[in-house]
């Protein structure tokens, strides 16, 4: 953001937009990238992924988890929202905290799938409903696990600072960009060069000079 900030002095004695505002603006071209790159087959999520080993897990009503009746002895969790073109490869794991057992998992548009699985039909497994609750976050639910208090997301978050929220994540390691950063200041920065030179006064050909 600073660097944003700097390619704009003297084009303007006021910058009329807030930090908050550049914040809203970093983490949609994120996402605008990501996709782009992803599309074109040069991301590399690896460079995304940010992890949560902290997410509690309760016996929130199981209203929304499709109807399905086996929902009822489900476990319950939230995620923040994730980047959702990028598919399955938007989560890298989900499982125990120790990361020594990993979770098969379903996104809303493939939890069908799972019943023509022939092997580990019975192995813990997580459905995620990609329609963002009344928090604005994933819901997600845990099947044929025992009873955990909590579990572990490695995955690519569409908004990093909603992480922010849990004890367990480091504000440093939620902020770093990695790959995308550059391009993201590069883009942020020729917008707003392209916005205040629209806000630069002609100059008429004879000012300046003597009559």
């Amino acid at each position: 953001m600073n660097d944003v900030l700097g390619g704009l002095r003297g084009y303007s004695s006021t910058l009329n937009f807030s930090i908050e505002q550049l914040e809203d603006e970093i983490v949609e071209e994120r996402q605008a990238i990501i996709q782009e790159w992803y599309h074109k087959g040069i991301l590399t999520t690896k460079d995304l992924l940010l992890a949560i080993n902290c997410i509690e897990v309760d016996c929130k009503d199981q209203s929304r988890c499709c109807g399905f009746e086996l929902c009822q002895n489900a476990l319950h969790f939230e995620i923040p929202p994730l980047v959702n073109d990028l598919g399955k490869d938007a989560i890298k794991f989900i499982g125990s905290v120790d990361r020594q057992i990993s979770f098969w998992f379903y996104f809303t548009n493939t939890f069908t799938y799972h019943k023509y699985r022939r092997r580990g039909n019975n192995d813990a497994y997580v459905y995620i409903e990609t329609t963002p609750n009344e928090n604005g976050m994933y819901d997600g639910w845990i099947f044929n696990a025992p009873f955990v208090k909590t579990i572990s997301v490695i995955g690519v978050f569409r908004d990093p600072r909603m992480l922010e929220m849990y004890n367990c994540c480091e504000k440093s390691h939620i902020l770093n960009l990695g790959a995308l950063s550059s391009e993201i200041k590069k883009r942020l920065t020729e917008r707003k060069l392209r916005y205040y030179r629209q806000l630069i006064p002609p100059v008429h050909p004879n000012d300046g000079i003597p009559q």
